[in-house]
């Protein structure tokens, strides 16, 4: 009985620190430091497969994840024009980077905006 109960801890253990060690989603809104949670705000909107902000909008078909970045391929429209983009996105120390691999744009810094904003 004293095996079992212990195999069922350990087991218990090892699944919460696999769950532990699974990087948390980036899908939510985030913001430059000194900057407000809306879009008019330069805020930025991260969904499974999009990404809004107040002068880009991207629509994604394809999504990969290896660790703290995400890379998504799709269509972007903003500024710069219309057309097919890569956006990779990396999380560290809870600040996002996003960089347009065609466009060549970075943004670093982005931190996490409250749920519901």
């Amino acid at each position: 009985m004293r095996l079992i109960a212990f195999a069922l801890v350990s087991l218990m253990l090892s699944a919460s620190v696999a769950v532990a060690q699974q990087p948390r989603t980036i899908v939510g809104v985030w913001k430059l430091p000194g900057q407000g949670c809306a879009r008019a705000d330069g805020a930025l909107t991260i969904g499974p497969l999009s990404l809004e902000g107040e002068d880009v909008t991207c629509r994604f078909t394809n999504v990969s994840r290896s660790g703290a970045t995400v890379t998504w391929t799709g269509n972007c429209d903003s500024a710069g024009g219309t057309g097919p983009e890569t956006v990779v996105a990396t999380e560290v120390n809870e600040r996002l980077t996003i960089r347009y691999v065609r466009g060549g744009n970075v943004i670093e810094g982005l931190t996490r905006c409250p749920a519901g904003r």
